[in-house]
């Protein structure tokens, strides 16, 4: 697989587990209230991890992805989860001026005039819908504060934007096994939230990812949040194996009861087969 190929196939990767910082995890919403979350990330690449998880360098590209996500509880035990997005991709052609001048040598040999198409060695180029999904997340126990749920999703997109996701049909299901129960800190309130999860048809097969979310209360009306996201293929067959690990800080600040903005900043920390990603986001939430 080439380099631009391994890059785009973990786009997604990095896509969805953005959009996980903001959701409640294990937690479920109450029966008729939810939650709406819409955010905007900045993100940029110009190194990689090869099969050996070396950093070298690959071809840079940028990504700005914009999502909108919503929970809705629709009953005591089941929460309505669903999120939709829009991306541009922009990706470096290390090649640009060589495929130029071969194009305006052609041009001069056949006699035509000297012309540069627009775009022509420009690199990878996509902007439209990313991917979409809809599920719900079931409480299975409840004990005291901590909580065990399952969450279930159909994940979707256009046959134009899945070569810049982690997709390698247009339909994929995502299914994951989650675990959530507060935390107190020298007097500090918070929560812990763990995730494994299972999602089929990636590029380079079936993945199975994890996630660790904390989050602690250092004064009202602020939540800070440190998360680990992490990805691999182990039923990668004929495909390049692709394993990522990707770190992310943010803090909420709640404007009012219903109203709250984070920003935040998001790296990856090691991988295999996958960019060397980095970027900023910001979302606005709204509770009702």
């Amino acid at each position: 697989m080439s380099s631009w190929a391994r890059i785009c196939s973990c786009v997604a990767a990095l896509s969805f587990l953005q959009s996980a910082a903001c959701r409640a995890g294990a937690f479920l919403q109450k029966p008729g209230e939810g939650i709406v979350i819409l955010s905007t990330s900045f993100a940029d690449a110009h190194k990689a991890y090869d099969s050996r998880g070396k950093l070298v360098a690959a071809p840079s590209y940028a990504k700005f992805e914009t999502q909108a996500y919503v929970e809705y509880g629709l009953i005591d035990e089941i929460t309505f989860v669903a999120e939709s997005s829009y991306m541009r991709f922009r990706g470096a052609n290390e090649q640009r001026q060589l495929e130029q001048l071969q194009y305006l040598t052609a041009e001069a040999i056949a006699g035509a005039p000297l012309y540069l198409p627009p775009g022509l060695g420009g690199g990878a180029r996509y902007e439209g819908l990313g991917a979409g999904w809809i599920g719900g997340r079931l409480r299975l126990l409840e004990w005291g504060a901590t909580i065990l749920s399952v969450q279930g999703s159909l994940r979707a997109a256009t046959p134009a934007a899945q070569t810049y996701l982690d997709m390698k049909r247009r339909l994929q299901e995502d299914v994951r096994l989650q675990l959530g129960w507060p935390v107190e800190i020298f007097g500090l309130t918070g929560f812990s939230d763990m995730q494994l999860g299972y999602r089929s048809l990636g590029q380079s097969g079936d993945e199975l990812r994890g996630e660790m979310t904390f989050g602690l209360r250092p004064v009202d009306g602020v939540l800070l949040l440190a998360q680990s996201f992490f990805s691999f293929s182990p039923w990668s067959g004929s495909a390049p194996f692709m394993s990522s690990q990707k770190a992310q800080v943010s803090a909420v600040y709640d404007v009012t009861r219903e109203v709250a903005l984070q920003l935040g900043v998001r790296a990856s920390l090691r991988g295999v087969n996958d960019s060397a990603e980095r970027g900023l986001l910001g979302a606005l939430w709204y509770r009702f």
